[in-house]
């Protein structure tokens, strides 16, 4: 039964990702592209989505956390979702920034959402999670794949079309095969408050996002930085595609590898790990080399394997069980919507003022300061859970 369990848990998030993959990997281009704003204006969207995922994620982790038939919880998340996706279909200038509000609520927490529902089912199944959550990288690496050769030949359309039907899959699979997690009800249960309050929360959240949060926001500039390279957009979104399907592949092999082999090493060291090899890959994005920019681009699947897996680990050794969840939340919305409400305004101004060199070059800058940082101020396994 648990080996049954585990197929449909992998198929499911397999699927889940493969959506994620649609709405977050395609939507700057789509941005770009056929609603015609500028970068600039792309990092005010961005930003503006950021704001509301700050806002909402944590309200509705702590929502998850409480409520008693979780299963209902992420079911109506993802029916937000679908709805999301047909708005993206008909959405136009005079709107995006409404748009982007509710993007922020309902798409860039879906995720977060979904990764700890899942984490938490492995971990009461005793299975490990990054078994389950390969499957996800795979789905995102073959659905974007997919989706960069269907842009070229049917357009963005279709692709929302798909993740349509996908995140029906998704709900009609956590509806019939997911046993329902529910609550313990004799579990202490936190406030929502407590999380602000540990120190070592805190701590993590803010070395999170001067890191991966720098790593994250830079991101919506790849697309752009291609068709600067090659000087054809066609050509940049072909290989945009399939650079990030073969490091998704990479960090598919990651998960395995980590699962198999690294499991019970100490979680702060391979966490720090992850945050150079992500500093470096910055560095190759700096050097402005298609190659490089695209050898570089793979250790995204090497550092993603490695600091997701150990994260959350990490995050386990170092608060209570009652604040994982909370934690995970606001670590991940700091390095991801915290980010990118901070940092794209600040890097496309340096974009256009300077180039592309340059911006890649203070993002490195700040990720290699803050990774040497964390070395001296991520608390360890034996220190005491600190609380404000």
């Amino acid at each position: 039964m648990k080996s049954k369990d585990k197929f449909y848990y992998s198929l499911t998030t397999y699927m889940n990702y493969g959506v994620m993959s649609i709405v977050t990997t395609f939507y700057v281009p789509y941005l770009n592209q056929i609603i015609g704003l500028s970068l600039s204006e792309v990092g005010n969207v961005v930003s503006i989505g950021a704001l509301f995922a700050i806002i909402s994620q944590q309200f509705l982790v702590n929502k998850l956390s409480l409520r008693k038939n979780k299963k209902l919880h992420i079911i109506t998340h993802l029916c937000a979702l679908v709805g999301m996706i047909i708005f993206l279909m008909f959405v136009n200038k005079a709107i995006i920034y409404f748009y982007a509000v509710l993007y922020g609520i309902i798409v860039q927490t879906v995720g977060t959402v979904y990764e700890i529902y899942v984490e938490e089912i492995a971990v009461n199944h005793n299975i490990e999670y990054s078994e389950i959550r390969k499957w996800g990288s795979i789905g995102f690496g073959c659905v974007v794949l997919l989706s960069g050769t269907i842009i070229l030949r049917y357009g963005f359309r279709t692709i929302h079309v798909i993740g349509i039907l996908m995140t029906g899959i998704v709900i009609s699979l956590i509806a019939i095969k997911f046993k329902n997690n529910k609550s313990d009800t004799n579990k202490k249960k936190a406030r929502l408050s407590a999380v602000f309050k540990n120190k070592n929360s805190i701590i993590l959240g803010v070395i999170n996002i001067l890191i991966i949060g720098t790593y994250t926001a830079i991101e919506f500039a790849y697309s752009t930085y291609l068709i600067k390279i090659t000087g054809n957009a066609d050509l940049a979104n072909a290989i945009y595609s399939k650079s990030i399907f073969s490091r998704v592949f990479v960090e598919f092999i990651s998960f395995i590898l980590v699962g198999k082999y690294l499991k019970d090493k100490d979680p702060k060291k391979y966490l720090i790990i992850a945050f150079l090899i992500g500093t470096i890959r910055i560095l190759m994005f700096s050097t402005s080399s298609l190659i490089l920019v695209v050898l570089g681009d793979q250790l995204h699947g090497l550092m993603y394997g490695c600091y997701l897996t150990f994260l959350f680990k990490y995050i386990r050794e170092v608060v209570d069980e009652e604040l994982v969840a909370g934690t995970f939340s606001f670590v991940s919305v700091l390095g991801s919507a915290g980010a990118n409400f901070i940092y794209p305004r600040m890097f496309s101004t340096i974009q256009e003022n300077f180039g592309y060199t340059p911006m890649y070059l203070v993002a490195f800058s700040i990720m290699l300061i803050s990774a040497l940082i964390a070395i001296k101020v991520l608390p360890g396994k034996k220190q005491s859970i600190g609380v404000l």
